[in-house]
């Protein structure tokens, strides 16, 4: 889903540590603050799992998702229990930002 200059993914199998938050912030910022990440987990109210928002483009909500082009393997994938899943938002997020 997008909604202005963020956009939202399901992540059910998401526990909602957050470390994504604070690994993503370290990679901009070189500290751990999550108010300065690309990436925001939200609670989905009525179900399970979380929701995943990336920046997409300047946005009060953090900084822009560069996807870590720096990395072979992008910082909050390095570090999140469910890697593969949010690795596969990250490739859709790819996508529909070069739409």
């Amino acid at each position: 889903m997008i909604k202005g200059d963020i956009m939202f993914f399901e992540m059910a199998s998401c526990g909602g540590c957050r470390t994504c938050e604070m690994a993503c912030s370290f990679h901009h910022t070189e500290a751990f603050s999550p108010d300065r990440s690309s990436i925001k987990i939200f609670e989905k109210v009525g179900s399970q799992g979380f929701k995943v928002c990336l920046v997409e483009k300047g946005a009060p909500e953090g900084i822009v998702c560069d996807g870590c082009s720096n990395l072979d393997v992008p910082l909050c994938v390095q570090y999140c229990k469910k890697g593969e899943e949010l690795l596969d938002i990250l490739k859709e997020f790819k996508k529909q930002c070069l739409e």
